[in-house]
């Protein structure tokens, strides 16, 4: 018979390497914007320090962060 120890620590590590396959698989999908270019509509986080920006129409450029000046942007929260 398995000790009680040894199952819970199965559970765990399962499901830390679950997290980790969903992180890296979220950060594959990430697209790298920079400031000044035309990405489309949508949310954009600055790589440093994370504020959100959005535009609304996709012809618009995006500004750098109004929080730090920041000039690149994720389009996922990373």
């Amino acid at each position: 018979m398995t000790p009680l120890f040894l199952k819970i620590d199965n559970r765990h590590r399962q499901k830390k390497d679950y997290t980790l396959f969903t992180i890296s698989k979220n950060t594959w999908r990430t697209k790298m914007v920079i400031a000044g270019s035309k990405p489309g509509t949508g949310f954009y986080f600055c790589v440093q320090c994370g504020h959100r920006t959005y535009l609304e129409i996709g012809t618009d450029r995006l500004p750098p962060c109004t929080k730090c000046l920041g000039t690149e942007y994720n389009d996922k929260v990373a």
